[in-house]
């Protein structure tokens, strides 16, 4: 609710602080007194659009408000417009963007008129006026949406598309056996078969050459190296003298015999076998292909095949669990297209039985001839449009291009008649234009209505809505030094017969009128309050 208005430097108006209070608030006055700018201040504070044409003898404007909103916390939201440069904003006292006191705004007050605060033709906002309407009750439709998404979400984290997780696996696969296959024996495997196949090439010339070695080193003939030192051992072994050097004959000759025994045993050893040399080849060459593409050595070829293991068996989990979340994700979208025909089918019944009771509000508010048309479509009939025509002869179309200021004043009145809830406080100016007798009574009745649910501020000409509010604002202009400046402030007892005889006859003395007023404030009028100033 609207508690406090300070404003200063906005056009006409001076500086302006007024209370309010619960009920219906009529703002009255001659016109081009200032009483729409209490208005414009209002959508200034709460973040509209600034018309620099407010601005007058080089003065900056400041407007301040007060509310409480429905939590009963208080909000203050405060703007400066100054001559040049941007606007400036604060929030409880603490400077903010104009984004941020737009933000603190919504849901303190609705302004129906020529201004932008019109929560009901913001998008979306008219699909929960229809389920107000209608009763209808949303929250499964939600909870349905709300684990679809989450299931989804669940989904993408697994990575990849189905058809991208089997090219995976099937790779892991195919990865693992080729190495599995391979049967690596040893990290060294490579350096063995390596030196085998050299051995396994030469075969037949080193049986050759060893062969030599052993024929050199020990000849039967008499001639060889071992034959020649065992023969000089045995002549020197005579002299003692020679003693030193027949030792080392006889350490020669043993080194020979060893040497003869071991070339032997290496002629033994050296195998001629070609198919041995075509499978080591080919093993040698199935170790390199697996080095070259997971190692380069046969160490980390064995740690890839250890880790596409692992990566392998954690898909075969993935998979496992995209399962579940599939046939979840089934159920949940199932469930979800339930909830959504059902919200759908509850939508396009209660359209047409809110367009009928907005055509008979609209019949009493004298828009007798207008035509309303709510449009559901969309998943869910999500898609709700609120179209208008004030003529028979044009189509409807979009509220906000088909309706005067006040015909959109008195097309949101009757949405806010056969709605419950709503913002705590409302505004509508321009409501009253060009309506007058019974219909101008029948607007006093529907505005007080509304008021009984919530604040109301109303700016009007109409002597039949200022008489049956339960507060009256006077805004007059007065002439000092030259210049003119708006005075806003409550009047109650003969000020405000006076100003409501004004109304009816322009004439605030004559004795007609103030009788007429008389009767008029005699009729659903509460106790008047305290005077604002």
């Amino acid at each position: 609710m609207l508690l406090e208005l300070h404003v200063a430097g906005l056009g006409v108006i001076d500086d302006a602080h007024l209370l309010f209070s619960e009920g219906l608030t009529a703002l009255t006055g001659e016109t081009g007194a200032g009483k729409t700018l209490l208005v414009d201040a209002l959508n200034l504070v709460m973040g509209g659009k600034p018309k620099r044409s407010l601005l007058v003898d080089g003065r900056a404007a400041f407007i301040e408000a007060r509310f409480v909103n429905d939590e009963g916390q208080e909000v203050i939201l405060a703007r400066e417009l100054p001559i040049d440069g941007r606007s400036r904003a604060w929030v409880d006292g603490r400077m903010a963007s104009v984004a941020v006191l737009q933000e603190q705004a919504q849901g303190l007050c609705d302004i129906h008129g020529q201004h932008e605060h019109q929560s009901l033709l913001k998008s979306g906002a008219f699909r929960h006026a229809l389920d107000a309407f209608g009763g209808i009750s949303t929250r499964a439709l939600s909870e349905a949406r709300k684990l679809v998404k989450e299931l989804e979400s669940e989904r993408e984290t697994l990575g990849g598309t189905p058809e991208e997780i089997e090219r995976e696996r099937a790779l892991l696969e195919y990865q693992l056996d080729e190495i599995t296959q391979a049967g690596i024996s040893t990290v060294d495997e490579i350096d063995t078969l390596i030196a085998s196949v050299k051995m396994l090439e030469g075969a037949t010339t080193l049986k050759v050459t060893l062969s030599k070695g052993i024929d050199a080193l020990d000849d039967d003939g008499g001639t060889g190296p071992r034959e020649v030192v065992g023969h000089l051992r045995q002549e020197l072994s005579t002299y003692d003298s020679f003693s030193d050097l027949v030792e080392s004959l006889q350490q020669a000759e043993i080194v020979l015999g060893d040497l003869v025994s071991q070339l032997r045993d290496a002629y033994e050893r050296v195998d001629v076998d070609p198919e041995r040399l075509a499978e080591s080849n080919e093993r040698l060459s199935t170790l390199h292909r697996l080095a070259r593409r997971y190692g380069p050595t046969l160490s980390e070829v064995l740690e890839k095949q250890e880790s596409f293991s692992r990566s392998l068996e954690a898909l075969h989990q993935a998979e496992s669990s995209r399962q579940s979340i599939e046939t979840r994700l089934t159920a949940a979208r199932a469930a979800l297209s339930l909830e959504a025909r059902n919200v759908e089918s509850e939508r396009q019944v209660a359209a047409p039985k809110m367009e009928k009771v907005l055509h008979e509000q609209l019949r009493q508010l004298a828009l007798e001839r207008a035509l309303v048309q709510i449009v559901v479509k969309g998943a869910a009939g999500d898609e709700v449009d609120l179209l208008f025509s004030a003529n028979p002869g044009l189509a409807p179309a979009s509220v906000k291009d088909a309706a005067s200021g006040g015909e959109l004043a008195r097309l949101m009145l009757a949405i806010r008649l056969a709605l419950p809830g709503g913002p705590p406080t409302m505004v509508f100016d321009e409501v009253d234009a060009g309506i007058g007798g019974t219909t101008a009574r029948t607007l006093a009745g529907a505005l007080h209505e509304v008021a009984d649910r919530r604040q109301v501020l109303v700016v009007t000409h109409l002597a039949q809505v200022a008489a049956v509010a339960d507060h009256q604002i006077s805004v007059a202009k007065e002439t000092a030094r030259g210049s003119a400046s708006a005075v806003a402030s409550e009047i109650n007892g003969e000020f405000r017969v006076k100003e409501i005889a004004r109304m009816l006859s322009g004439q605030p003395d004559s004795e007609s009128a103030l009788t007429h007023a008389r009767e008029l404030l005699g009729i659903d009028i509460t106790a008047p309050s305290a005077n604002l100033v």
